[in-house]
C-alpha cells in the first residue's frame, strides 16, 4: 500500500461498504485506511442490512455499493437510496459488463443520487484515485432553493436589474480568446445577487422571459460595443429562450438591436435549446432560419442532455453545437463516454458545424477535448463568469499565459 503522506487526508468521510463477498469488503477497507486515512467504515453483506445501517446512521456520506448481489442487488438498492433521500457519494462496484455499468450510472443520477463512478472488478488499488479526485468537486445536490415570486421578477426588469455575466470561450487549437457568453443574473434587494435557476424557468410561464431575454440582449450588446472599441472583437452568445423565438416580431427585434449597437450579425451566436428541437413551432424555425439568413450564428445548448436526432438536427440552420457539461465533469473516465463524444464531434463535423465543450475544469479535459478535436473550449478552467468590466484585464492575462 501506498503511504498516506501523498494523499490528502479523507478522514472525515464515513463510509458504508455493501458487498456479499468478504474479500472484497476487507480488500476495500485497506485500501481505504491505508491510502486515504478512511476510519470511520460500517460494512453489510446484503441490501437491507445496508438500509438498515443507513436508517441507524446519518453520519454515512459514501457509500461503496456492489451491483451483483443475492436476493436485493445494487440496483435496486439504488431506488431504496432514492427513496431515503440519501445526500451521499455513491461509488460502484461491479465485474458487470461496462455497458450495463454506464447505464446503472446513468439510472443512479436519475434518481439524484451524487454518483462519483465506478470500481471495475477485479479492483486495483490505482482505481481508486479517479474516484478520490472527485470528492469535493462533484456536484454535490444542495436543497433546491424557491423559486422567486412574479412580482419579484418584474420588479427586478422595471428597476433595471437584471444582470449579465461574461463567460470567456477560447479556441482549442490556438488557445485564443474569440467569444463570451452572456449569463443572467438578478441583483435582488435582499437576497443580493441570484442565480437564474431561481427565477427563469418562473419567468417561462408567462411573457416576462421575453422581457428578460431582451434586458440581456441590450445590455450585453452595449457591452459587446465598448470592448469593440477597445479593439477587442469578440463573438457574444445570447441563449434565447423557446417562448421568445414564438414571438413573430423576433427576428426583426434582433436586426433593429444590431443596428442600434453598431454590431455586425455575425458576431452575435443565440443559443437554443434541445427543447426547441421537439416543439417544432413554425414560427420558431421562421425566425431561426430569417436570423440566420442574414448571418446570425446558432448553438444547439446542452447537446446531449435530451434526445436530438440527427435528422432533426440537420433541419436546424445550426452553426454551433454545444457538448453538455456533463459530458466532461461527470463521466470522463467512461470509455463509452469517450465514445459519445467522438460521435457528437462526428455528427458536427458532417453537418458542417463546429463544436464547443462546456464545462472544462481542469487541464486533463482541456486537453482531452482538445486531442479529440473539438473547437471552442469555455469553463472554470479558462475562465468564472466575470463582470463585463473584466474581460479586457483577463484577456491581457490570458494572453500572458498562453
Amino acid at each position: 500500500m501506498k503511504a498516506t503522506t501523498e494523499r490528502p487526508s479523507f478522514d472525515w468521510l464515513n463510509v458504508l461498504l455493501v458487498d456479499d463477498s468478504q474479500a472484497i469488503l476487507s480488500y476495500v477497507s485497506k485500501v481505504l485506511v491505508n491510502n486515504f486515512n478512511i476510519r470511520h467504515q460500517h460494512v453489510a453483506t446484503s441490501a437491507p442490512e445496508a438500509m438498515q445501517i443507513l436508517r441507524q446512521s446519518t453520519q454515512i456520506n459514501l457509500l461503496f455499493l456492489d451491483l451483483n448481489m443475492p436476493n436485493i442487488d445494487g440496483i435496486q438498492l439504488l431506488e431504496k437510496l432514492s427513496k431515503l433521500e440519501y445526500k451521499g457519494y455513491v461509488v460502484i462496484m461491479s465485474g458487470i459488463s461496462t455497458k450495463i455499468i454506464s447505464s446503472v450510472g446513468l439510472l443512479a443520477k436519475k434518481y439524484g443520487l451524487n454518483y462519483l463512478g465506478t470500481l471495475v472488478k477485479p479492483i486495483h488499488e490505482d482505481d481508486f484515485e479517479n474516484i478520490f479526485n472527485k470528492i469535493g468537486t462533484s456536484r454535490v445536490k444542495r436543497p433546491t432553493l424557491e423559486s422567486l415570486k412574479n412580482y419579484e421578477i418584474i420588479r427586478a426588469i422595471k428597476s433595471d436589474n437584471i444582470e449579465v455575466r461574461y463567460q470567456p470561450q477560447v479556441e482549442l487549437s490556438s488557445r485564443g480568446f474569440i467569444g463570451v457568453e452572456a449569463l443572467c443574473r438578478m441583483n435582488h434587494p435582499s437576497l443580493g445577487m441570484v442565480s437564474p435557476d431561481r427565477f427563469i424557468d418562473k419567468a417561462e410561464e408567462s411573457e416576462l422571459i421575453i422581457h428578460i431575454t431582451l434586458a440581456v440582449l441590450k445590455k450585453s450588446m452595449r457591452d459587446w460595443k465598448h470592448w469593440f472599441a477597445y479593439g477587442l472583437d469578440l463573438k457574444l452568445s445570447v441563449n434565447i429562450s423557446p417562448i421568445a423565438l414564438q414571438q413573430p416580431e423576433f427576428a426583426d427585434t434582433i436586426f433593429s438591436l444590431l443596428t442600434e449597437f453598431s454590431m455586425p450579425a455575425d458576431r452575435l451566436c443565440l443559443e437554443i435549446t434541445e427543447g426547441v428541437l421537439a416543439n417544432d413551432q413554425a414560427q420558431e424555425l421562421v425566425n431561426l432560419n430569417r436570423l440566420k439568413m442574414r448571418g446570425v450564428a446558432l448553438a444547439l445548448d446542452d447537446f446531449g442532455q435530451r434526445h436530438s436526432t440527427i435528422e432533426r438536427l440537420q433541419e436546424l440552420p445550426l452553426t454551433y453545437l454545444k457538448l453538455d457539461k456533463s459530458y466532461f465533469i461527470d463521466n470522463q473516465d467512461n470509455p463509452n463516454q469517450i465514445s459519445l463524444i467522438n460521435t457528437s464531434l462526428s455528427i458536427a463535423k458532417k453537418l458542417n458545424m463546429r463544436t464547443i465543450a462546456e464545462g472544462i475544469e481542469d487541464s486533463r479535459v482541456m486537453s482531452l477535448v482538445t486531442e479529440m478535436g473539438c473547437d471552442i473550449a469555455q469553463g472554470y478552467f479558462i475562465a468564472k463568469p466575470m463582470e463585463a468590466k473584466h474581460i479586457l484585464a483577463w484577456q491581457r492575462d490570458w494572453l500572458s499565459l498562453t
